[in-house]
């Protein structure tokens, strides 16, 4: 029983998920490469302050099958992607993170056809974001 709690601890500290910037995560594999799939591999959850609870976002549009994203020591960065209410009276949302990744994936192929091993979702840290999100446009109120 402790070799199991054990070794589920041990295979979270092999990835780093950390804010790199406004509306972005890194993620980092710091013990050999890991693959995120392209679409849906990182998704968001937005805090509600109503319902105290993160609520997941509605997920932009998958295109054709793409090949994972390969990520090792050097990161890879992946932007908020979804669209968001407009901003709250506090000035920002909370959003959450949760990146899928899976290990020993064949390299160039989409995730879901890629034979990948240890397949798991982490969550992030939070992440402010003082707009809409990148997948809605901001356009200025006119003034009348």
């Amino acid at each position: 029983m402790w070799f199991l709690i054990f070794s589920t601890l041990a295979a979270a500290e092999d990835v780093e998920i950390a804010v790199s910037g406004p509306s972005e995560i890194t993620v980092t594999a710091l013990q050999g490469p890991v693959f995120v799939p392209a679409c849906r591999g990182v998704s968001w959850a937005r805090f509600d302050a109503s319902k105290g609870t993160f609520e997941p976002t509605p997920a932009p549009p998958c295109g054709p099958l793409s090949p994972a994203v390969r990520v090792d020591a050097e990161g890879h960065k992946f932007t908020v992607d979804v669209p968001l209410p407009p901003v709250p009276e506090v000035g920002f949302h909370m959003l959450r993170p949760t990146v899928i990744v899976g290990q020993k994936c064949k390299d160039e192929t989409p995730f879901p056809v890629a034979e990948c091993v240890g397949v798991r979702a982490l969550n992030g840290p939070q992440v402010l974001v003082r707009d809409r999100g990148t997948a809605v446009p901001i356009q200025a109120e006119s003034e009348e």
